[in-house]
């Protein structure tokens, strides 16, 4: 008998006794089944040497022990060398008693050359699948000698095809991802996979969905080969997250996976499966089941996300045990029994639904074994022990640890028996005091059957909760700090000096909204058509010849470019069109064949606006206005700035504990991360950047966001406040003050401090002040912005005239005259930032430099100040070879105070209106800040699916396996950032949040810039008691972004400067001791103030009607126009003269302007409406008639109810909850 393995069993239960004496609850283990001869094993020590395969000892040989042990059970090992001699195989084997069991190993040459009649004969076979194994033949010897064997051979033909494996697994009551098949031969599905039964040989492609057999699938989707041996899978994704494809394969070093930014196809050259992609926060789980009462499962990072293979110090895939829940359990042991592979694994993606987690399968293999894990070694030698036993000894009579429905055949094993057992610890697994549970309504039939036609019931209607506590889920009486200490005290060492990381208190958690990053200039461009080809290009795509047609689609757009391409061909040759027109058509044609079509981040918009009635009464448009909309992407130099910024964020936001900091929490499942955005592009990718930054991860941007980034999908705008019109009103409101305020002509030392309160607001917003000083006189400032502008246009024009438009230099099927970089696009022998030409610069400039001044009312419209801001620093910083840079740099000192003194007051421009229009727009995202805050103080929320399992931390590289810490970023705009300080500065009715000096510094930062941030990270303090509210306390950290100036950052600059993708530091503003609690107070104050607000708004809302002709709208236009003036009315009273025209001539004007640009907007005036009051006489007149026909209401349905009460409560008696 092995001595050593005498001593860990005496020490062991030692161990338990001690434990059961101090009232500790035994560790439940896999108890030896059998006794072993007490005479010691004879056998030869000097062979007994270490495997140079495995590392373990190995097997011992069948002449040591067969002249004593005759009937040892021959346990024959049926596969290829490369699976039957690894390292996991060979540390079952070894665990497996050489006294009862002779291993025999057949061998390539064996299976490859031999006859199955020279076969060696075995009692318990082995046999297994893998590349190259013959399995027909496997199956004549399972045929010829009749062995028991553990995995069915017949069954494993069928995990070669992937449908078979769907169809069986949706049989079995166990979901799988959505899917749909295409089979060139001819295959019929007996699940879902032929969807409405077409069964068709292709798959017809769309922009962002494929349609199949009737279905259709979105991007992000999967493609499968149905070849299960063939591990080439694709997954495409959209054009939303930029495209292409992601090719997964077997590991080849430490790539699992590649990007392909160009192919966005699917194959068409054999059988597949469509698959809607699962998104699992990056995170794969392998389950390994022995047995269907045993599970092991691991969790890796998915080969989705960036295609590297983690790996440990001893070259081994990085991989963690995680706890299962019961209908994971539930789904192992179906798949055991329905695909009758004893030992196997399958792949399980698992998704959060609530607090519950639900699991899909979408894949299942033959025999696999756990990579590295002792424990898993020693159960699974255990359990094949016993179920082999069972079988080929059952004169043994053992005390079975396990229970196997699978040996129904032995007598000492009663199948009713062991179906008892199983029911009743499903019952017991899944009450608790604190749980209601329906599992007393489930017969044993239905926990038995492994099929839905056996009666088994849908795994998903089986209790999703874990089947133990992990340690994070528990109360936070102990941290990671505790453990550090104890470690330190143990090895006799001081832990502060040791350990300088190691704080009194514990991250819990960290949560950050962030801006985007830099993009590019948003654009649109607007032509007048009534072009016959136009006009049919718009009847063939829109439904409604009356309504608005919207085109983002590959395939009409691309209609769309081959339409105007023919009406300019069509246009030299004629006179037919104004060279105005043709000129901005050409400008569209540009702007369509700058990129490929596929994956565009453009939009036309088509409004028609004259009809004509044909003879058959059906109306026909006759003119249209075409709008196209591009620009507003992220910029690589936005993209790399947040990589940086992810970094640094992961270095100064969490601490760097000797076991490792946030990489390493991330990587064993301790780190709880989600991170949400609005729907935009740019900050989408801003946030799979910043991730990619933060976690360390390769590749290209959309696999990462399509794994780890979601799309912020509700109903209240939490981070998009688009289609609030209540909210868009109060904001041009806001920006109507700000354009009466900030053009007048009067210098900065002249005014008083009541007009520079006007201008600006309180005092105490030094920043806008001084912005004020630096404009000194807003007029003249305004006048030499728009002279500038002027200058850099005619500079443009030389340009073009000097080198020609290029229209004949463009190759008319293609993407622009390529640059040396794949982004660029020579035209006219000058390169600019992603393929804009010089036609379009120009017009870009002219096209704000028009809206910015009106000649004939002589007022500047301030809404177009921070687009000027916006398009000089993108040229300054992207454009900078142009040779413009005296006047871009002039024009950007300009625009910068200009828009400081701006931007911020069109968010409010006094203390209560930023409150008020602060709460309105981000109450949804304070509230869901006070929640993550409140859940992560509580911490009985967590995120399931990744808890790791306890009962394999002696084996793990832990030494806190309670320690987690939760990220919750969110990315959004700049209207966000500015209302959530506004809510911290402003709001909250006395309680405040922000020190002094922390407010000061707030006030005097000039611009919110890409990448701002605001975070909050909450602290435990596990010395002071639970109830006590300074436990728990809060800091509030605030950046402004990349700050540096453009010109600083410039690409002719950019090697002399290391720190150039920098962004400013994070600044503490929080009061001092500031809780929790504290803050959670005055969020829900903040809430209150929006729910008040939404109650006036309906009940304002029941006392009016919404007009219904286009009339109604003059009384709202001028109500806007006596508010503009009368704000200038009451300035024109103060001031008296200017250089310029004079005030009352501004004043006269300004409401022309507000109207001029209301003009400009996509034709959706219809947005502004205000619903006006009704008359006193109509309304008491309806409240009258309401109220009596509701009083006649209830008195009805008050005696119906009493007539219908007994057939109620006989409904509700069969009713199921």
């Amino acid at each position: 008998m092995n001595q050593d393995r005498v001593a860990n069993e005496a020490e062991s239960n030692e161990t338990e006794k001690q434990s059961e004496a101090k009232g500790v609850p035994r560790t439940v283990t896999i108890a030896p089944v059998f006794t072993r001869p007490t005479a010691p094993v004879a056998f030869n020590k000097k062979r007994h040497k270490k495997n140079s395969l495995s590392g373990v000892i190995p097997i011992i040989q069948a002449a040591e022990l067969s002249e004593e042990y005759p009937d040892r059970i021959r346990l024959g090992i049926c596969a290829m060398d490369k699976k039957a001699r690894s390292k996991p195989m060979a540390e079952i084997l070894s665990r497996l008693d050489p006294i009862l069991f002779h291993v025999v190993f057949f061998g390539d040459e064996m299976i490859l050359n031999k006859s199955i009649e020279e076969w060696p004969i075995c009692d318990i076979l082995i046999a297994f699948y893998s590349k190259g194994y013959p399995l027909a033949k496997a199956k004549e010897y399972f045929e010829l000698r009749k062995p028991f064997i553990l995995n069915d051979l017949e069954m494993q033909e069928l995990l070669m095809d992937r449908r078979r494996v769907y169809d069986l697994l949706e049989e079995s009551g166990i979901d799988v991802p959505r899917h749909a098949y295409v089979s060139l031969d001819d295959y019929v599905s007996t699940g879902t996979g032929d969807g409405n039964g077409a069964r068709e040989r292709e798959v017809h492609e769309f922009d962002d969905h494929i349609e199949v057999n009737g279905m259709s699938i979105d991007k992000p989707f999967v493609e499968k080969p149905v070849d299960a041996d063939d591990h080439n899978i694709a997954i495409y994704y959209p054009s939303s997250a930029g495209g292409g494809c992601k090719k997964l394969f077997r590991k080849i070093g430490n790539r699992s996976s590649e990007f392909y930014p160009d192919i966005n196809e699917v194959r068409r050259d054999g059988s597949y499966i469509y698959e809607a992609f699962v998104e699992t926060q990056g995170t794969d789980v392998k389950m390994y089941t022995v047995g269907p009462e045993y599970g092991h499962a691991e969790a890796r990072k998915s080969p989705t996300v960036d295609g590297k293979v983690q790996r440990d110090v001893d070259g081994k895939e990085v991989r963690f045990p995680v706890i299962l829940t019961l209908t994971e359990k539930e789904i192992a042991r179906r798949i055991v029994l329905g695909f009758g592979q004893f030992v196997c694994g399958f792949d399980l993606l698992r998704v959060q639904e609530g607090h519950s987690v639900v699991s899909y399968v979408c894949d299942v293999n033959g025999w696999s074994f756990v990579k590295n894990s002792r424990k898993y070694y020693d159960d699974c030698a255990q359990i094949l022990t016993e179920h082999v036993l069972a079988t080929v000894r059952p004169e043994i009579n053992l005390g079975f640890s396990t229970v196997d429905p699978l040996l129904s055949n032995v007598e000492e094993v009663s199948f009713s028996g062991l179906l008892r057992r199983f029911t009743d610890q499903s019952k017991r697994d899944v009450q608790s005091p604190n749980h209601r549970s329906d599992t007393n309504s489930v017969s044993s039939a239905q926990v038995a059957a492994t099929k839905l036609e056996e009666g088994a019931i849908p795994v998903r209607e089986i209790p999703g909760h874990l089947v133990s506590e992990p340690a994070s889920l528990c109360t936070s009486n102990a941290s990671s700090t505790d453990d550090l200490t104890k470690l330190a005290k143990m090895n006799g060492i001081n832990s502060c000096e040791k350990f300088p990381g190691v704080h009194k208190e514990e991250l819990r958690c960290v949560i950050a909204v962030v801006r985007h990053g830099d993009r590019t200039p948003k654009q649109k461009l607007k032509v007048k058509m009534s072009e016959q080809r136009i006009l049919q290009f718009f009847h063939k795509h829109c439904d409604d010849p009356t309504k608005d047609l919207k085109v983002k689609a590959k395939a009409p757009m691309t209609d769309f470019l081959k339409t105007v391409k023919s009406v300019l061909s069509n246009s030299r040759s004629s006179d037919s069109m104004d060279s105005k027109t043709v000129y901005k058509l050409r400008h569209m044609r540009d702007i369509l064949e700058r990129w490929k079509i596929a994956g565009l981040n453009r939009k036309l918009q088509i409004k028609p606006r004259q009809w004509k009635e044909g003879e058959n009464g059906e109306q026909t448009c006759t003119e249209l206005h075409l709008i196209l909309k591009w620009g507003g992407n992220l910029t690589k130099l936005g993209e790399t700035q947040a990589i940086h910024l992810g970094q640094r964020f992961r270095q100064e936001m969490y601490p760097d504990a000797p076991g490792g900091g946030i990489l390493r929490l991330h990587s064993t499942f301790r780190h709880d991360l989600k991170i949400r955005t609005s729907d935009e592009g740019r900050v989408m990718k801003t946030a799979a950047a910043f991730a990619k930054g933060l976690l360390e991860l390769e590749g290209e941007i959309p696999p990462i966001l399509v794994s780890l980034v979601h799309k912020e999908k509700g109903s209240l705008h939490m981070l998009d406040p688009s289609g609030d019109k209540e909210v868009k009103l109060e904001l041009d409101e806001c920006k109507e003050r700000i354009t009466a305020n900030l053009q007048q002509d009067i210098n900065y030392r002249e005014m008083s401090p009541e007009d520079r309160g006007r201008m600006v607001g309180p005092p105490e917003l030094t920043s806008l002040h001084d912005a004020l000083a630096e404009i000194g006189n807003p007029r003249l400032t305004l006048m030499e912005i728009h002279k500038t502008m002027g200058y850099l246009i005619e500079q443009l024009e030389e340009m073009l005239d000097l080198m020609g438009s290029g229209d004949e230099m463009r190759m008319e099927d293609g993407e622009g005259l390529k640059g040396e970089n794949e982004d660029d696009v020579a035209l006219s022998g000058v390169k600019l930032y992603k393929g804009e030409t010089l036609l379009e610069l120009t017009e870009r400039w002219r096209f704000i430099h028009k809206r910015l001044y009106d000649v004939e009312t002589n007022l500047f419209d301030l809404s177009r100040v921070p687009d000027v801001h916006d398009n000089v620093r993108f040229d300054v910083l992207h454009n900078p070879h142009l040779g413009l840079t005296n006047t871009l740099e002039k024009l950007y000192e300009l625009a910068k105070c200009m828009a400081d003194a701006v931007v911020p007051q069109e968010y409010g421009t006094t203390a209560s209106e930023k409150r008020s229009v602060g709460v309105k727009i981000c109450s949804s995202l304070v509230e869901k800040i006070r929640n993550d805050l409140n859940i992560a103080r509580t911490d009985n929320k967590a995120d399931m699916r990744y808890m790791i399992n306890m009962d394999y931390s002696a084996d793990l590289p832990i030494n806190t396996m309670g320690r987690r810490i939760r990220t919750r970023l969110y990315f959004t705009s700049e209207s966000h950032l500015h209302t959530l300080l506004n809510v911290l500065r402003f709001a909250g009715d006395g309680k405040v949040v922000l020190s002094k000096p922390g407010v000061d510094f707030v006030n005097q930062t000039p611009e919110l810039c890409y990448l701002t941030q605001v975070v909050f990270r909450l602290f435990e303090d596990t010395s002071r008691p639970m109830e006590e509210a300074r436990r728990f306390r809060v800091e509030i950290l605030f950046s402004p972004g990349a700050t540096a100036p453009p010109i600083h950052l410039d690409e002719s600059n950019k090697g002399y400067d290391k720190t150039r993708l920098d962004t400013a530091g994070l600044v503490r503003v929080e009061r001092d001791g500031l809780t929790c609690k504290d803050i959670e107070d005055f969020f829900d104050e903040v809430i209150e103030e929006n729910v008040g607000h939404n109650h006036a708004k309906i009940d304002s809302q029941s006392t009016a009607t919404p007009p219904t002709t286009r009339n109604d709208l003059k009384p709202v236009a001028k109500a806007k126009k006596n508010r503009v003036d009368s704000i200038m009315e009451t300035k024109n009273e103060e001031d008296c003269d200017g250089p310029s025209k004079t005030n009352q001539q501004v004043s006269q004007n300004a409401s022309t302007a507000a109207k001029s640009s209301e003009g400009t907007d996509d034709g959706k005036g219809e947005e502004d409406i205000v619903p006006f009051e009704m008359s006193s006489k109509y309304f008491w007149t309806a409240i009258a008639v309401g109220s009596l026909c509701l009083g006649a209401g209830c008195l009805v349905m008050a005696m119906s109810l009493g007539d219908r009460q007994s057939g109620h409560q006989r409904r509700h008696s069969v009713r199921r909850f």
